[in-house]
């Protein structure tokens, strides 16, 4: 049977009133929530970058900072329409499959990513959407991911994709993600991942948008930066049918165009979050969630380049998005 669950100021016999009014099954006494008690509502996601020889999935889970996670980047093997990791490391890797194995028996869901910033797309090799579709499956087959995330930073066909994502999510039920550049704070999107978006929305796919709030220029404190984007992006959805999920993805640290994410940012951020709408928060990446070169000049991919103990951005956002958030959107007591 269907739940309801029912927020709102009401309590007693109007939130009945509410619950039935609205349809829900009477064979279930609706959860009543009041607003003292809502939860920000966001889900924490780390990329990772899995063609490194030793990704600390399950270190993550040990230190208890969380047991989602979402693998970077399924991409295309020797010019074939073959998925790989980075385009090296076999999708069924055994020390890779035996960590995902584990965080998903801690209740860990795992995104497998395709895509990103470098490298042979599978979206470019695989000559058909029904072989696109094969070899995003073959991405599932081998993590148990319940969650297929597309990063755009290149020209890809638009219409294969589109029927591709519809093919894979009709089939086994997939969430789908698209992750898509930014422009500036004030811009949102580009015009090639807004066109991205519209097409997988033709197709009938349910999808999240998951914007890169990260290098970009901007003059000013980076946390209004990100928040100003992320603001932008969801105006954008606004003009698309049906409008898409929000998510966010931020670099922590040092970032490619020399701002840097503090903890305080990251704070700062997830208070924002649920007044942005976001749904799930990301972050670049796992691997560089370390403190093991404070004050780098440069971003670098085995750490943040900022003072921190091991996982503090993923285990900040997680307790930011478990935690009771007021009216105004704001997290805490």
């Amino acid at each position: 049977m269907p739940r309801c669950v029912v927020t709102a100021r009401l309590v007693g016999a109007a939130a009945a009133l509410v619950a039935l009014l609205t349809g829900c099954s009477s064979g279930t006494p609706p959860a009543v929530t009041t607003t003292s008690a809502l939860q920000a509502g966001f889900s924490v996601t780390p990329y990772v970058d899995v063609s490194a020889s030793n990704p600390p999935i399950t270190a993550m889970s040990d230190a208890g900072a969380g047991n989602d996670v979402a693998l970077a980047f399924g991409l295309a093997t020797g010019g074939a329409c073959t998925p790989s990791w980075g385009g090296t490391r076999a999708v069924d890797d055994p020390p890779l499959v035996a960590q995902l194995a584990e965080v998903r028996g801690r209740g860990g869901r795992i995104t497998a990513a395709t895509g990103g910033a470098t490298g042979a797309y599978l979206e470019n090799t695989c000559g058909s959407a029904a072989d696109l579709a094969t070899a995003y499956g073959r991405l599932l087959d081998a993590t148990g991911a319940t969650r297929l995330d597309v990063d755009i930073e290149t020209d890809v066909p638009v219409d294969r994709v589109a029927e591709a994502l519809h093919t894979i999510q009709a089939a086994r039920g997939v969430d789908v993600s698209l992750t898509l550049q930014v422009e500036g704070a004030d811009d949102g999107i580009d015009e090639r991942g807004l066109e991205t978006a519209r097409a997988v929305a033709d197709a009938g796919v349910r999808f999240e948008v998951n914007p890169l709030v990260m290098n970009f220029s901007y003059d000013g404190p980076w946390l209004q930066a990100m928040s100003d984007a992320t603001g932008a992006v969801r105006a954008q959805l606004g003009t698309i049918s049906p409008t898409p999920g929000l998510a966010a993805t931020i670099m922590i640290g040092r970032t490619d165009t020399g701002a840097v994410t503090t903890l305080d940012d990251a704070r700062g951020l997830a208070a924002r979050l649920p007044g942005l709408g976001v749904q799930d928060v990301r972050l670049w990446s796992l691997g560089r969630d370390n403190g093991g070169c404070p004050g780098a000049p440069d971003a670098r991919p085995d750490c943040s380049g900022v003072d921190q103990q091991p996982f503090a951005f993923t285990r900040l956002l997680r307790d930011a998005a478990s935690a009771p958030t007021s009216p105004n959107g704001r997290t805490g007591s």
